[in-house]
């Protein structure tokens, strides 16, 4: 399935066929298989990989309502994403190892502010790692933080709102349930799991 221009970040690979997977920021097997596909896929489909124009993989961002806190990571990485394309993937893999922070139960006293100033340090600190001297630290967070304040009306959204929505509505239309959920081509591959290694994968893309 095609991305509106806004959300052409969360393709990997340029390849025609399209695996889409469904991910929670806060689901536990959607961090394993976006491990997974870290390791296993990503060095395929990519420059110079043996599947390198076949395939292309999507991460779709569906929260789950009983998580909680997904709603601002989706946030985050919706904005994350449009500012630092090239840096999408490394900020959803750094999600994933610190989504156990953000479980329902230790996450109980944090306030939506400060859970959103948690996810912007840590992408600040994945910029710098990444591309070094990009400005003064405080100014690349303040950047990205004020695109998460809700400026529109008293129970409006904020600058990631319309792509969320878009996501939401996706996942709805495509009757998604739980994450992951795996889509080739459109058509939903219920074969696809989270526990794969390097040989389930290249069976499977093979």
């Amino acid at each position: 399935m095609s991305l509106p221009r806004s959300l052409s970040y969360l393709r990997q690979g340029t390849g025609g066929q399209i695996l889409d997977i469904y991910l929670d920021p806060l689901c536990p097997y959607s961090a394993k298989i976006t491990r997974s596909l870290t390791a296993n896929v990503l060095p395929l489909i990519r420059k110079g990989g043996k599947y390198e124009g076949k395939l292309s993989v999507v991460a779709r961002i569906y929260p789950q309502p009983f998580h909680y806190f997904a709603v601002f990571h989706t946030e985050a990485l919706i904005v994350f994403g449009k500012l630092y394309p090239d840096l999408f993937w490394d900020y959803l893999s750094a999600i994933f190892e610190t989504q156990s922070e953000y479980f329902n139960q230790p996450s109980s006293s944090l306030t939506p502010s400060e859970t959103r100033d948690k996810l912007i340090h840590l992408a600040t600190d994945l910029i710098e790692k990444k591309h070094g001297n990009a400005g003064p630290k405080s100014k690349v967070f303040g950047e990205l933080r004020d695109k998460l304040e809700v400026k529109s009306s008293p129970n409006g959204g904020n600058e990631a709102t319309d792509d969320f929505k878009y996501l939401l509505k996706v996942g709805r239309q495509n009757g998604i349930h739980i994450t992951p959920t795996a889509l080739l081509d459109g058509l939903k591959d219920d074969s696809v799991s989270s526990s794969w290694g390097k040989e389930e994968w290249e069976k499977w893309i093979s």
